[in-house]
């Protein structure tokens, strides 16, 4: 093989081949950079390839890979003995290996698994790998500060499919505040929190993201309209107020700066038929070549330009923020394994595994606690104010906050599949969706363009071409088109802020114009778990005896009817006994020995089938309580009925509250609809100060009574807990559900309440009536500066100049309008911040490590390790073990 060494300078050898050099995306290549870049010591690798491709023409030169290595920890002769060693031995375990592998004893050192390697050369053919830490990647640091790192990659340059997927991949990680890619620069600038992420892990990330894109073959066109634009504007003022000779390149320059309003009007008036905003832009530009108001045009094309990338820039912003409210999580946990706690990337998380969660630190999975106590905010994904408290047994879910406490958590789900991942790509749909009030800005613009039209007709006919001119560029459309969808997406990002989950964004906007709600009864206005009320004893027992019994029969449940006995039995403070577990059986009913006696507990369906019998005053009292639509749970005691259990459903208490409140924003019909019997329903009806009920109406059924309120002329809100409501929930104009955090991938609703109670209603009805406000407040912006600027081009002789002004200063004051609701996320972000900085400091917690010595260690030789095998982390190979003090030879 032609492979020639040289030793350029220290800390650099360079080895030339024509080779294995001339072409790095052979596969002989990589093999060379994967070996020598797994030595001890080696801080990067830079490979000239034969041909540069910058420039107009390529010019040859001499394949050669220049590998760099650290001259404090290692000699030259003892970097190219080990060199060597790598490249004709392949490395084995025998020699060398990094402390940081996924080794979990001696026989495994050195394994450490291959990760893909991206020899992707830069625009001079070049392709250079770096190491940091334990990574070994294509990143290279440009600058650094603590906090704020950027890096650069050649794939980024001018690829914007790229720098979007590296973008969606940093979106929702906890601990990078905020990102900005450039395709021009192929840099990406991240500003993240070092207490939450070191920069290691943040390589790691983006190397995985640029695992999991498609880099196109061929490069994105520079877009050059804007600076053009920018350069016109100087070159116009010369050519028309100095050097007139200029004129023809200054009208031609303004011409193509236009290109963008001509395709426009073109894509508007072929392909959607009708007449926008676009069109009154073209009509002025030719108006402006025309009368040689260049300096104008060109001014009016930049204030477009720069309108178009404001905007852009507004909504990527207001997106990122929507995705953040449920997307943010960490990329790296705490999985406890045989007594240690091992950092590893949750990605390598299996079903069962168990993790550790800290005071201060964001819930990564979803799950179910195991061991301790915790407190929870679950503020971001169900709107609840106040924390909850997590016991054994209780679920958590991902991107809650835990507080204070410390639990161990079993893993339900992670990444991908836990609710607030599922709820992000929910989000990202509802953000990328062309939503009805963005057809709402366009109709208000459309429907400007005609009486535009015939006022600028007018002015043609008695002020001229220049009036015309000016009266066709106060267009009112051009603001509100922008204005419009940005409302509805702060506004959306209002809603998720507070726990309301719009899935649907045309639902916020259909919500201002609801006149009738109809509430599903059972687990809407009612509780789910129903209330214990009489407790009805029979031959010879006490109640308190009937309520010990049947409690501990349902000890080990966990259906509502369970809780309902449970709740009651722990508010009496009676005393729990005990259960023979070996004789506890579960059929129509629970059969279990309790002190001696059997003792069975049912429906009196069960109580037949088990021969025991129901006296009269009991069976007088069930029919009595089915009529009211309550339910009795009865328990035999031996071979008798000992008593019975009153079951009753609970109203939600906010009920009350939220219905007078939605009186009071203009609903004008509540109705209820129920499967249960008259009698409740109209009960619950009345005292609830309801307009209408339906009682005995299947689930199926309930659909066609939308459709009828419909034929009356109302739009209707159908609000219901999910269950059986799907058809109802699709036929209504709005739909919304109860059902809360753990259904949110089958839920059918446009509108979600994460947490399960009724006190977002109102909240939801003000935002919606709030973003109709913001809207018709922008639309107020735009019209009136405009409309003083034609009354201007009639009476003071107004030109082009001041119609760009005023109607581009229009149009940023309708932005900054419709950016109004993040003023109020803002201050309640800040506010959450606080509370939790605060509690850091009252809990006293200490720190996870933010820089653990693994990541500082370098390569050792394998008989200088053997004596301290728990140096190794167990699962992944970038591993950080806590609380062991991991060392290694030299710096």
């Amino acid at each position: 093989m032609d492979i020639t060494v040289t030793y350029p300078a220290a800390g650099r050898i360079h080895f030339h081949s024509n080779f294995l050099f001339a072409d790095p995306s052979n596969e002989l290549c990589q093999e060379f950079v994967r070996r020598v870049i797994d030595s001890a010591g080696i801080l990067s690798i830079t490979i000239k390839s034969t041909k540069a491709t910058g420039g107009k023409r390529g010019r040859s030169r001499e394949p050669v890979a220049e590998v760099q290595y650290c001259v404090k920890s290692k000699t030259r002769r003892q970097a190219v003995e080990e060199v060597y060693s790598r490249l004709l031995g392949g490395g084995g375990p025998a020699n060398y290996f990094y402390n940081n592998s996924s080794a979990s004893g001696p026989a495994q050192a050195g394994r450490t698994p291959k990760r893909p390697l991206f020899l992707i050369p830069d625009h001079n053919g070049v392709v250079r790998m770096y190491r940091h830490g334990p990574i070994i990647t294509s990143w290279q640091v440009k600058h650094e500060v603590r906090g704020r790192i950027r890096l650069y990659h050649p794939s980024l340059h001018r690829r914007k499919e790229v720098c979007q997927s590296i973008e969606r991949e940093l979106m929702s990680v906890l601990g990078i505040d905020n990102y900005k890619t450039s395709p021009l620069t192929a840099t990406v600038l991240i500003n993240y929190n070092p207490k939450k992420i070191r920069r290691e892990q943040i390589i790691e990330i983006l190397d995985t993201a640029m695992a999991n894109s498609v880099v196109p073959p061929k490069k994105d066109k520079v877009d050059l309209s804007f600076p053009l634009c920018t350069a016109s504007l100087p070159l116009a003022a010369v050519a028309q107020f100095a050097v007139p000779a200029l004129l023809p390149v200054s009208m031609g320059l303004f011409a193509y700066t236009a290109i963008p309003s001509f395709k426009g009007a073109y894509d508007v008036v072929v392909k959607e038929r009708r007449l926008g905003v676009d069109v009154l832009d073209s009509i002025v530009v030719v108006g402006c070549l025309a009368t040689g108001s260049v300096f104008a045009g060109s001014v009016l094309c930049w204030c477009l330009g720069f309108g178009r990338i404001l905007f852009q820039k507004t909504q990527d912003d207001s997106k990122k923020m929507l995705m953040n409210v449920f997307g943010k999580a960490p990329r790296y946990v705490w999985l406890y394994r045989d007594g240690v706690e091992i950092e590893t990337p949750l990605d390598r998380l299996q079903k069962g595994d168990m993790i550790v969660v800290k005071t201060g630190e964001v819930v990564p999975v979803d799950g179910f606690v195991r061991e301790g106590m915790a407190m929870v905010d679950q503020h971001a994904l169900t709107g609840e104010s106040t924390p909850s408290e997590k016991s054994v047994g209780d679920r958590v879910f991902a991107s809650t906050l835990m507080v204070a406490g410390k639990a161990f958590v079993e893993v339900e789900s992670s990444g991908g599949e836990t609710t607030s991942s599922k709820i992000a790509k929910i989000l990202n749909d509802s953000a990328g969706y062309k939503m009805n009030s963005q057809h709402k800005g366009e109709r208000m613009a459309d429907r400007a363009v005609i009486p535009t039209l015939m006022i600028a007709g007018t002015a043609l006919a008695t002020i001229g071409p220049a009036g015309a001119v000016a009266v066709l560029n106060s267009d009112f459309g051009t603001g509100i088109r922008m204005a419009a969808p940005l409302a509805m997406l702060t506004s959306l990002t209002l809603c998720a802020h507070k726990g309301i989950l719009v899935k649907d964004g045309r639902a916020l906007e259909l919500m201002n114009d609801i006149d009738t709600v109809l509430f599903d009864k059972t687990g809407t206005l009612t509780r789910e778990v129903p209330e214990v009320g009489r407790v009805l004893p029979c031959n010879g027992h006490t109640a308190d005896t009937v309520l010990r019994y049947a409690a501990a029969a349902e000890n080990k449940f966990a259906h509502p009817i369970a809780k309902a006995i449970l709740e009651k039995h722990k508010e009496s403070g009676l005393p729990m006994p005990e259960s023979d577990d070996s004789k506890y059986q579960v059929g129509y009913g629970i059969t279990v020995s309790i002190e001696g006696h059997t003792v069975r507990v049912g429906s009196a369906r069960f109580m037949k089938m088990e021969n025991i019998e129901i006296p009269a005053d009991i069976q007088d009292t069930l029919e009595h309580a089915h009529e009211e639509g309550h339910t009795l749970v009865m328990v035999g005691i031996d071979e008798k009925l000992g008593g019975a259990l009153e079951l009753h459903a609970s109203p939600r208490p906010e009920a009350r509250d939220i219905i007078a409140g939605l009186r009071q924003r203009g609903i004008k019909h509540i109705a209820i609809i129920s499967g249960d019997h008259e009698g409740p329903t109209k009960k619950l009806a009345e005292s609830l100060g309801m307009d209408r009920y339906f009682a005995g109406v299947l689930p199926a059924d309930k659909a066609e009574y939308v459709e009828k309120l419909q034929k009356e002329g109302k739009k209707v809100c159908f609000v219901g807990d999910g269950i059986n409501d799907s058809i109802a929930l699709k036929k209504a104009n709005v739909s919304i559900s109860l059902r809360g955090a753990s259904s949110i991938a089958t839920d059918t609703a446009h509108i979600v309440f994460m947490e399960e109670s009724l006190a977002k209603l109102c909240e939801l009805r003000d935002i919606a009536r709030n973003l109709d406000k913001n809207i018709n407040r922008s639309w107020t912006l735009i019209l009136i500066p405009n409309l003083m600027c034609i009354a201007g081009a009639f009476t003071m002789g107004f030109g082009v100049m001041a119609s760009v002004f005023t109607n581009n200063v229009a149009a940023l004051a309708a932005l900054a309008n419709g950016l109004l609701p993040l003023r109020r996320i803002a201050h309640e972000q800040a506010e959450q911040e606080l509370k939790q900085e605060l509690r850091n400091m009252y809990n006293g917690e200490p720190e996870r490590p933010t820089q653990p010595s693994v990541l500082n260690a370098q390569f050792v030789r394998i008989d200088e390790q053997l004596s301290q095998p728990r140096r190794i982390s167990l699962d992944a190979p970038h591993d950080a073990v806590r609380n062991e003090s991991l060392v290694g030879a030299g710096g």
